[in-house]
């Protein structure tokens, strides 16, 4: 048992994680911090657990009844499945931990808090890094399968041998990285829970990140169902300094009604609230002469019991005068509602519609987990044991249970439901739908994205004293870039935390006013509004001087704040010069042009050089990340190649540069060696294990597709290299959709820079689907086709145009610099593009590659760095990048890779604001 810690000697006096962590930091080997408190306050709330918890004695199973019991041919034929020992988890057991942070989080130093100080009636506990954990798993696991056969469950009594070891596991680094732990752990767990088992567990990575992009990760999603249900998860990273109150790390749905419910909600309570300014008080509010009584409320936050909001005689104008008054709302001890309380049900489901519609937070503490609110275990067993018989319900492989289906309830409609067609919890279609839509929307309610939707604005932009403030008068600090240095030795720029509810509004042709508009009707406000509100006009700067240019053109560490003036006559174009900048004055490099743009931003968004390497332009296409190694895969601009072999390819070559990240800012950074030949490769994609390049080709080698593999020694394999016998010109950028098939733009660069031959195709747009090898056009009429991007719902698909440059670096500026935007049809199990319309026209420079992100944002790189535009095409910011930027990549939570040839830049935005291909 290499790795283990096992300890058979309890803490005697009781003394628990927030008594050491007070002893700590009162002896100065810790320093306060709230944030870190909260968390060790979740530890000292198991511990309270723990303290009253007996886990149950440890039962191995026979031999014999792990093995498969034989199947008729009756049973073989009609679906029919042996009977199977259930594992049920004891009802007492208490509910353990999952943390995950980043390095350096204190990950190790809490494990420690809550390790040393586990209560006396513990009497065995065990801790140990989880990878010595899984060796020594699959070690016991060869045994046995050596002593009896494979065909036994040899997991579950691994599981029970382990449980004697500790009634309390502790997990160092829990991560999974294999396949063959992938397959096992679910099963495992849960075992060792049925055991009387408590996990306790630190990581890097949210469980939803767990295995991302693994082997057969569809096998895996119960395991992560099964942490997130029977464990708290917990964010360990500091929260932002804009938040008066931490952040409780916890999520907002908390199970089962235990000791540490009534905490969960009232630290919710006061996060959400304004306790200090309002403490809480009850409050009266009218409705068609009725009064509704809200029991406790503070700010915009509202606290019931369910029984007070759900149990009364109340309906929709109710909610939704609650939804006028309130947007963060948290419930208590919300049971589990079966055929019995259909009334309560359907009470509920029109409120969590209401608390949806109108993008308020929802907190919940419940009885039961969430998935099986409206339907118990039973019901939906006998629902799911009906649909299978009638067939409107696949059968699953063998280790599927109840649980798993309910979970996975959750995120599909569709599933939900087939499976209620066959429950008589409801009746009729429309209620059926109301329950299934009830589940999808409380799933993405819960997710952090809407959690953190919009709190910068709510907390952090309070009503101001604005006083005498004037354009030529003295601005406060946070306005006037007074304490932001925006040139510091590290190239680090940090955005000015500018009040969103400020809006500067024109008096006559030089005076500025500031209106309060905070009490501007409720909205999303993390994604930009899709209603005709539109940006105020533009601000022309004054005429150019020697020490008056044009925002484009200014240093870096300029700060000032532009005079708005109306010289219409002076508003002249040029075509070297932007003269249109937003409406408000802001420091550089977050130009702010719709206020949606302010919470994709987040509090401190950031934009900082990460290399700077004079030899040559290594950092200009693809841009695609990798997350099971953390890595960063960048091809260069054209580089001179005196070989020989370089003669096909006008002397030129494209290098491939691979960064594998430890942390934000500690990287290694090594040249790919690994293709037989020169590509010239150009953008590219993540695909299978690995990822998709754009191969240009040469005047002698095709071009077209090479898929190489992530990990060394990085080969590559040809997926395409024609269309039908004729070769593409030079493809320049590839996107894969979700059912599998590649597409990619095919303009004819390669061609005017002289590494290919003439053009024997026009400049397309293709579909390719590596499953059936199936080639087709899906788009022409461009002038030079380049970047492309699926919308996140993959419904829209948008292309740049990128004519107004030609290979040969000579512009013409009536050409188009265009986004365009086309509708995506299926018919006959085939997608088509329709509906081409522009989208955005790009005013600097033009838009090269598109991305979107998971809200339906559109970003492009172009001439003065990253434009983004809403879904609806209206621009409502930039990022502006020194040179601009040719492409770029999100990575995690916000993070962001812009590549200006000889620099690569890192952009650190909301955590929030993830790319729609990854999503993480």
């Amino acid at each position: 048992m290499t790795g283990f810690s096992v300890t058979f000697v309890a803490n005697p006096d009781g003394w628990g994680p927030c008594d050491e962590y007070n002893k700590r930091v009162k002896s100065g080997q810790l320093r306060d911090d709230e944030h870190q408190r909260t968390i060790v306050q979740n530890l000292q709330d198991l511990h309270d657990m723990l303290a009253e918890y007996q886990a149950p004695k440890v039962v191995h199973p026979s031999i014999e009844s792990l093995r498969p019991q034989p199947q008729s041919l009756f049973r073989s034929l009609f679906h029919i499945k042996p009977p199977k020992a259930q594992t049920e988890v004891p009802p007492n057991l208490p509910k353990g931990l999952y943390m995950y942070g980043d390095v350096g989080s204190g990950k190790t130093m809490l494990m420690d808090l809550f390790y040393d100080t586990l209560p006396h009636n513990i009497s065995s506990k065990t801790r140990i890094h989880f990878h010595n954990f899984m060796q020594d798993v699959h070690k016991r696991l060869h045994a046995m399968k050596m002593d009896h056969g494979t065909d036994l469950d040899a997991v579950s009594y691994v599981a029970a041998d382990l449980a004697e070891k500790g009634s309390v596991l502790c997990f160092d680094e829990f991560q999974c990285t294999d396949v063959a732990d992938a397959m096992i752990l679910r099963s495992l767990l849960k075992a060792l829970m049925s055991h009387g088992v408590v996990l306790v567990t630190t990581s890097n990575r949210h469980p939803d990140d767990l295995y991302k992009n693994g082997i057969q990760r569809a096998s895996f999603i119960p395991c992560i169902n099964l942490l997130k249900t029977r464990l708290r998860v917990l964010n360990l990273d500091s929260t932002t300094d804009y938040r008066k109150i931490p952040r409780p790390p916890s999520g907002v749905y908390h199970h089962p009604l235990d000791k540490v419910a009534s905490s969960h909600a009232n630290r919710w309570f006061e996060f959400l609230g304004d306790v200090k300014r309002d403490p809480p008080h009850k409050a009266i509010h009218e409705v068609w002469g009725r009064e509704i009584e809200v029991p406790k409320a503070s700010g915009k936050a509202a606290m019931f019991t369910f029984k007070e909001l759900i149990g009364r005689a109340t309906g929709a104008a109710d909610y939704l005068e609650l939804m006028r008054s309130y947007d963060a709302f948290i419930i208590t001890d919300v049971p589990g509602m079966t055929h019995r309380e259909r009334d309560w049900a359907r009470r509920f489901i029109t409120f969590i519609d209401a608390v949806y519609e109108s993008r308020s937070k929802l907190v919940l503490t419940t009885a039961v987990p969430l998935f099986q609110l409206f339907m118990s275990p039973e019901e939906i067993g006998e629902a799911l044991h009906d649909g299978r018989q009638k067939g409107s319900v696949k059968h699953e492989e063998e280790h599927e249970g109840v649980d798993d289906v309910m979970r996975q309830m959750m995120d599909d409609l569709g599933m939900n439901m087939q499976m209620l067609k066959n429950s008589n919890v409801f009746t009729g279609d429309e209620e059926r739908f109301a329950f299934s839509r009830a589940l999808s929307r409380l799933s993405e309610m819960g997710s952090q994205d809407w959690v953190e939707r919009g709190l910068a604005r709510r907390m952090l932009f309070k009503p101001a004293n604005l006083g005498d403030w004037s354009l030529f008068g003295s601005l406060p600090r946070s306005l006037s870039g007074a304490d932001n240095n925006h040139h510091h030795k590290d190239n680090h720029y940090q955005y000015a935390q500018s009040s969103p509810k400020l809006k500067w509004r024109s008096r006559g042709n030089h005076k500025v006013s500031f209106s309060d508009s905070s009490k501007s009707s409720k909205r999303d406000s993390s994604r930009p509004s899709t209603t005709n509100s539109r940006p105020s006009s533009p601000r022309v700067l004054p005429p150019r001087g020697e020490n008056d240019r044009p925002r484009s053109q200014q240093p870096w560490s300029d700060n000032r704040v532009w005079q708005r003036v109306n010289r219409q006559t002076e508003a002249l174009w040029q075509e070297s010069t932007s003269l249109l900048s937003p409406t408000s004055p802001q420091p550089r490099p977050f130009l702010i042009y719709h206020d949606s743009f302010l919470d994709l931003l987040g509090p401190s968004p950031t934009l900082a050089i990460l290399i700077s390497d004079p030899r040559a332009p290594y950092f200009h296409e693809a841009g695609v990340f990798h997350p099971p190694t953390n890595t960063l895969f960048v091809t260069s601009n054209q580089i001179p190649d005196p070989s020989p072999d370089a003669v096909t390819t006008q002397n030129k070559t494209i290098l491939i540069t691979k960064i594998e990240f430890f942390s934000p800012t500690d990287f290694t950074r090594d040249k790919v060696r690994c293709p037989e030949r020169n590509y010239m490769a150009n953008g590219g994609t993540n695909y299978r294990d690995g990822l998709i390049l754009c191969a240009q080709g040469s005047l002698r080698e095709p071009s077209g597709l090479v898929y190489m593999e992530a990990k060394r020694p990085h080969k590559t394999t040809t997926l395409l290299n024609n269309y039908h016998g004729r070769p593409f010109n030079s493809p320049n950028d590839v996107v894969v959709h979700s059912d599998g098939s590649v597409w990619f733009t095919d303009p004819i660069y390669g061609y005017e820079q002289g590494f290919r031959p003439k053009p024997q195709l026009p400049q397309h747009v293709y579909r390719f689907d590596p499953a059936t090898g199936d080639i087709r056009v899906v788009a022409d009429g461009f002038g030079r086709p380049n970047g492309l991007c699926f919308s996140p719902d993959e419904e829209t698909l948008y292309i740049t145009d990128t004519d107004l440059i030609h290979g040969d670096g000579t512009r013409n500026l009536s050409r188009p610099a265009t986004v365009y935007a086309y509708s995506v049809f299926w018919t006959l199990d085939q997608p088509y593009l329709t509906n081409r319309r522009v989208f955005a026209y790009a005013d600097t420079g033009a838009p090269d590659g598109i991305k979107c992100d998971v809200y339906g944002n559109v970003y492009a790189g172009c001439g003065d760095g990253i434009n983004v535009w809403n879904a609806g095409g209206m621009l409502v910011g930039k990022i502006l990048i020194e040179g601009g930027v040719a492409n770029f990549c999100f990575g995690r939570g916000g993070e962001m890779w812009c590549f200006g040839e000889n620099k690569l830049w890192r952009v650190k935005l909301a955590d929030g604001t993830k790319g729609a291909l990854l999503g993480i």
